[in-house]
């Protein structure tokens, strides 16, 4: 049986699904209803489209469920000024308040970038979250020792010396860390990390919780050996991408300039 079938009764013959399938799975039988070609089960990326845009139903696919493809709620749509405001207003956050996130909206945040791209949509991003503020600030020590070796306390002073003298710089006294790492040997692992984690920190904007990417983590889970095993990450995978999170202690009144930007029209 073939991996996406039509319900001929519900179809419509509009040609949506066909038109959105990334590689042109569907062709037209002599009735004009589109059907999944011969041999193309191990071709489907498996992405949705097909159901997600049918109006009726139609298109029944044997790896997504329409029991688990909830229908969009309009009524939630989010107005287009409200939508670029929240994404000029974003600040990176690097002053945070005590009080944890909760497990809940943790998770909730993490759930949203379940449906950030990735390439091919094969969904290889795995996570770690860090929830304890104490095993965060021990990540940061081990950060501090990497760059004490790499390159001395002259040429990181500005992390080195604060760190000493009792301020975190490396990740801010965040309570919470959360880390994307996928495999090594995939092209487009470290963009589709990128893009889960500005889901995610836009998610948390949403929340009222404040983020900050945290490069010296990422830079040294890369080279240090003894961070990366405290991070646990699998062989054949490496570290994309990390984001310091937590309540911000500070609120932001103002949207400061940016420059504009560089387009090149053709």
């Amino acid at each position: 049986m073939s991996l996406v079938t039509i319900n001929h009764n519900n179809c419509r013959r509009d040609g949506s699904c066909r038109a959105v399938c990334p590689l042109d799975l569907f062709t037209l039988d002599g009735e004009g209803f589109p059907a999944f070609r011969e041999g193309a089960d191990s071709s489907c990326l498996a992405c949705g489209h097909c159901v997600a845009v049918c109006p009726q139903d139609a298109v029944q696919h044997g790896r997504i469920s329409q029991a688990d493809s909830p229908l969009i709620d309009r009524s939630l749509e989010l107005q287009p000024g409200a939508l670029v405001q929240l994404l000029k207003s974003r600040r990176s956050t690097r002053e945070f308040r005590k009080e944890p996130v909760s497990d809940e909206t943790i998770k909730t945040l993490i759930d949203a970038t379940r449906w950030a791209p990735t390439a091919v949509n094969r969904q290889s991003i795995r996570w770690l979250v860090v929830r304890n503020a104490a095993e965060v600030n021990h990540l940061a020590s081990m950060v501090i020792d990497w760059l004490r070796q790499s390159g001395g306390a002259s040429r990181y002073a500005s992390f080195i010396d604060p760190w000493e003298q009792g301020r975190d710089m490396i990740l801010r006294g965040a309570p919470h860390l959360a880390v994307t790492f996928a495999p090594n040997d995939w092209n487009w692992s470290q963009v589709d990390c990128a893009i889960a984690l500005t889901n995610f920190e836009i998610a948390a904007v949403a929340h009222d919780i404040g983020s900050c990417w945290a490069g010296l983590l990422m830079w040294a889970a890369r080279e240090h050996t003894p961070l990366r095993e405290a991070l646990g990450i699998p062989t054949e995978h490496e570290v994309y991408g990390a984001m310091m999170f937590g309540f911000p202690k500070y609120q932001y009144r103002r949207i400061p300039y940016r420059h504009e930007a560089r387009v090149e029209w053709r």
